[in-house]
């Protein structure tokens, strides 16, 4: 399992300045267009398709230079093929200091855009174009972290609302940026406190990008990673709601990338691991997955016991294995507070975890006994009806259940 994640736009522009890169950065979505000129790895100019020129509105607004002088310059530019800020300059109408801050408004407003939409795509466009080295800027120079904080309330905001637009069954949804709930929206009930917190610790592994709590009785909690921002979107849906489209409306909101579907794994060979305390074969699951494309590997694991099940691919059954034994104690706490409401005393809330992994997602389910746990790995483009079916089945089969 790789753990290899998408670099965001910010990600990507630190690299180029850190390899002294020259040429041009497109960061596009389809909310945004933004274009990033660099030379020797310092920033000449950006433009941003949601802001209005920046460049001009500060020389007509700040430093007083006529709209008509502009245009003239603008014009011989075009005739020219000169800088527009260097011809003011030649023509004598503007310092190097008034370009300087011209530019770099211009520069920093189109830097917070690409900071707020993290999940967009980048190309980059090696080229060198003659530019005046005394007008360009180093990206640690730029102040960019103030305004990014503002934009990033905007999107927690946004968010929210386009999670409760999507989701008809939302109970409650919330954006949490370190620790703190920045943006939220109730609709019937207030959040389960120790419920998100629990799962809010277990996002902290950055390697983790999305974790459902499915509850029969209770309902779900759903969570998704804002790409490249140190914050998570949390859902609450009743017992019934479909969690596969509330868990694509998450995917959509934050900007999520979409991953195509893997190369068949049809032809890779399944092996078979089997614990000698364990009370059951690896046939006990080896015949609800292995007729599966979508399926990595399916195991049931004892407290302290090793594995007993099947698996294809690379890694091998360890890798999964330990993660399993890292989201065990999620499945644990929760099962334990199910179990401590008076309602649990009269129906069993069966408790299941998914967590996305990469481009794998874990699903798993702690038996009645509370002393085994059910595992099953699917490949991220599969579907979430065939996941939840396939887990509840096995641990039908391994519990003994009827």
């Amino acid at each position: 399992m790789s753990d290899e994640r998408c670099d965001t736009p910010w990600d990507t522009l630190r690299r180029l300045v850190d390899t002294a890169s020259t040429g041009e950065l497109l960061i596009a979505s389809d909310a945004v267009e933004i274009h990033v000129y660099l030379l020797d790895g310092r920033l000449a100019w950006a433009t941003s398709s949601t802001a209005h020129n920046e460049f001009l509105r500060r020389l007509v607004e700040h430093h007083g230079i006529s709209s008509d002088v502009l245009r003239d310059a603008i014009e011989d530019g075009r005739r020219t093929r000169g800088r527009l800020g260097e011809t003011l300059i030649a023509w004598g109408v503007a310092s190097a200091a008034q370009i300087r801050d011209a530019l770099r408004g211009q520069i920093e407003e189109a830097l917070v855009t690409a900071i707020a939409h993290p999940g967009a795509r980048c190309l980059f466009l090696p080229h060198r174009l003659p530019y005046a080295a005394e007008l360009t800027f180093e990206l640690a120079g730029l102040a960019v972290d103030a305004a990014a904080a503002g934009r990033r309330s905007d999107i927690a905001h946004r968010v929210v609302s386009a999670v409760l637009e999507g989701v008809p069954d939302a109970l409650w949804v919330e954006v949490v940026e370190r620790g703190e709930v920045v943006a939220h929206a109730v609709r019937e009930t207030a959040r389960a406190v120790a419920v998100v917190d629990g799962l809010q610790r277990a996002l902290a592994d950055r390697a983790i990008d999305a974790l459902t709590l499915r509850r029969t009785v209770h309902g779900s909690v759903l969570g998704r990673r804002l790409p490249g921002l140190p914050a998570v979107v949390w859902c609450a849906v009743g017992s019934s709601a479909p969690l596969g489209v509330t868990s694509a409306v998450l995917a959509s909101a934050v900007g999520a990338l979409h991953q195509a579907p893997d190369g068949d794994g049809a032809d890779e060979p399944w092996h078979e691991t089997v614990d000698p305390a364990a009370r059951f074969g690896a046939s006990m699951i080896a015949g609800a997955t292995r007729g599966r494309d979508e399926l990595v590997a399916g195991f049931a694991l004892g407290l302290r016991g090793g594995p007993t099940g099947v698996w294809r691919g690379s890694p091998g059954i360890d890798v999964h294995v330990g993660w399993a034994h890292r989201l065990a104690p999620l499945l644990a706490a929760a099962t334990r507070d199910a179990a401590s409401r008076s309602i649990g005393a009269l129906i069993y809330d069966r408790v299941a975890l998914r967590a996305v992994i990469g481009r794998v997602a874990y699903y798993g389910a702690l038996l009645p006994d509370s002393a085994t746990a059910v595992w099953l790995v699917l490949r991220t483009w599969a579907s979430q009806g065939l996941g939840w079916a396939l887990l509840q089945t096995v641990a039908r089969q391994v519990g003994g259940d009827s």
